[in-house]
């Protein structure tokens, strides 16, 4: 449980704060985005990924008979979600069902890398829930099942690894988490703080504007200036001879 919420603080909740804080949104709206985003994440993840597993079942031909998608967290469990299948006989069936989540996660970051270098919205709200749906919920996944298996835990990379053998499936996930940190990375710095507009209580940009001047009137304006600045000297008068 220690190790599960280490893993939240790491990979959800401080790259989240670190876009907040760079996009320089106010104080109040960066802790109501924190909770939403937290309980959101809660309520996708695991769905997301037990449909994934059921999805790659499906499409191999195989049958769901049963699935779990949120954990009963109402009776004190929080991390337990599972889809029982079958007719899985072939290897290459095995692999389509058990992988499919990771091949979804990868699919997701690589998409993140296209889709949040554009910056599609200034509204906090909707640009954390896209980094956290597109980013960071498959960082979690990849990284707490690596460390998973890593560990000893036989869950879907322990049953993949049995298919396709160590040495792919550690290349597979080394790419995978390397692709995640990258995702990251170029979505904080397209939030880096740049703009210098203020932020407006639901966290939009308020611009100051601006004064511009044609050239064409800004060099009028001088030469009057300077007209105005030069002193003419009274006409000289002459008397003519008788």
């Amino acid at each position: 449980m220690l190790l599960t919420t280490f893993e939240i603080l790491l990979t959800i909740v401080t790259p989240l704060l670190a876009l907040y804080l760079r996009g320089q949104w106010p104080l109040r709206t960066i802790a109501a985005c924190l909770c939403g985003i937290a309980v959101l994440w809660y309520l996708t993840y695991a769905p997301i990924h037990e449909l994934s597993h059921a999805l790659g079942t499906v499409l191999v031909g195989g049958k769901v008979v049963d699935i779990k998608l949120i954990p009963s967290f109402w009776e004190g469990t929080f991390a337990v979600a599972w889809v029982t299948t079958e007719g899985l006989d072939q290897s290459w069936q095995q692999l389509v069902s058990t992988g499919a989540p990771y091949v979804i996660d990868v699919a997701c970051v690589v998409a993140s890398l296209v889709v949040l270098r554009r910056r599609l919205s200034r509204n906090a709200l909707v640009v954390g829930l896209l980094f956290m749906l597109m980013c960071l919920r498959p960082t979690f996944d990849l990284v707490c099942e690596t460390v998973g298996f890593a560990g000893g835990f036989e869950g879907d990379l322990w049953h993949l690894q049995l298919i396709i053998g160590s040495a792919a499936l550690w290349s597979f996930l080394l790419v995978s988490l390397a692709l995640c940190l990258l995702s990251v990375v170029v979505m904080l710095r397209r939030y880096d703080g740049s703009e210098r507009g203020k932020h407006g209580p639901n966290g939009q940009v308020e611009t100051a504007h601006r004064r511009c001047v044609s050239p064409s009137l800004q060099s009028l304006a001088t030469w009057s200036a300077a007209h105005d600045a030069t002193v003419v000297p009274p006409p000289r008068r002459t008397r003519d001879r008788p």
